[in-house]
């Protein structure tokens, strides 16, 4: 057993797992901390909006959150010197508020509502990031003042990975992602960025081919070895028992949010997308299947109304477009950039 669970690890890093390496934190000679000129660049308001969707009219609560995140992950613990240590949180809770104060309210309740509904919350990013009260308490009232903004239903989609979004076992396919993967997903992706989350088998790896294939996704949800190694060994499918779990927890953070399920007929997405249709029957737009193995689903699956089973993002498109999830316009740019790959 040991054996065959060394060579499936090896086999999920031939995949594509890279490990990420984070810069270590820059501090000048008084022990101040020092933003990467990225950071820099978005807090300060200096960097130009960088080209953004058509079809997105609010990228910046998105960016807001991918530099929070980056903040969050920060060690700023440089030894045993407890002045030093105590400056850099406190440039960190101030890079934070920085960030918050330069986005509108509006852009601030999107920034919320994104952010709570990905891997981390406002309350464990008040808790956790804020050792100073006085600055807690200012990073406490911008948040404040974005509560009362109403925000509009916004869809959020869930795709798994590996031969939906990467053609891992498909020979058919060459390149780091499907043709048209990027230009569907934010098709799908409405006005504001930052409700794609995937949700995959793997155990680790995703993170680097996603930034890499620059997909602008909110959250990953990932397996376990154990699972992978039961459906080898033809035992109960857990693959498809936690995709359910992970998905439900996603739903069941989005409540007010219509979902785009987007899979592959390998290992558990059509079993586990029926399921969530039965118990989310109003929410699912449609769960979209992609013919990679031609293997057989679930005949419940086939019979749905939601259900969608494509070839590739061409036909993905043009289906989409038939049941009016996306508009004529949106279906060409789609099929355009196919055939301009």
């Amino acid at each position: 057993m040991k054996i065959l669970i060394t060579i499936i690890s090896l086999l999920l890093l031939s995949t594509g797992c890279v490990t990420k390496k984070f810069n270590k934190i820059n501090t000048d000679t008084s022990g101040h901390f020092n933003l990467t000129q990225n950071e820099t660049n978005l807090i300060s308001g200096t960097k130009q909006r960088k080209k953004v969707n058509k079809h997105d009219v609010n990228n910046r609560a998105y960016q807001a959150k991918l530099t929070i995140e980056k903040l969050c992950r920060k060690r700023v613990n440089l030894g045993k010197n407890a002045a030093i240590n105590n400056i850099n949180k406190r440039s960190k809770s101030l890079a934070i508020i920085k960030t918050l104060e330069l986005m509108t309210n509006n852009e601030r309740a999107n920034f919320m509502r994104i952010y709570n509904n990905g891997n981390n919350t406002i309350s464990s990013l008040l808790s956790q990031q804020f050792k100073h009260s006085s600055l807690r308490t200012k990073a406490a009232e911008l948040i404040k003042e974005a509560s009362i903004i109403q925000i509009k239903k916004e869809r959020i989609i869930i795709s798994d990975l590996d031969n939906t979004i990467k053609p891992t076992n498909d020979p058919s396919v060459d390149g780091y992602v499907y043709p048209g993967t990027v230009k569907l997903l934010n098709t799908l992706d409405q006005k504001t960025t930052g409700d794609i989350h995937i949700v995959t088998a793997r155990p680790f790896g995703a993170r680097n081919l996603l930034n890499s294939a620059s997909i602008q996704y909110n959250s990953i949800s990932y397996g376990n070895i154990f699972g992978i190694t039961a459906w080898l060994l033809g035992f109960h499918n857990p693959i498809k028992d936690r995709k359910v779990e992970n998905i439900r927890r996603i739903m069941d953070q989005n409540t007010k949010s219509s979902v785009v399920l987007i899979g592959d007929d390998g290992q558990a997405d059509a079993g586990a997308y029926l399921q969530i249709m039965q118990e989310y029957p109003e929410r699912v737009e449609a769960a979209l299947i992609h013919n990679v193995i031609g293997r057989k689903l679930p005949e419940a699956f086939y019979a749905s109304t939601n259900s969608i089973i494509y070839n590739d993002f061409e036909d993905a498109a043009e289906t989409l477009y038939s049941r009016g999830i996306i508009n004529k316009m949106e279906t060409e740019n789609i099929i355009n950039s196919l055939r301009n790959q």
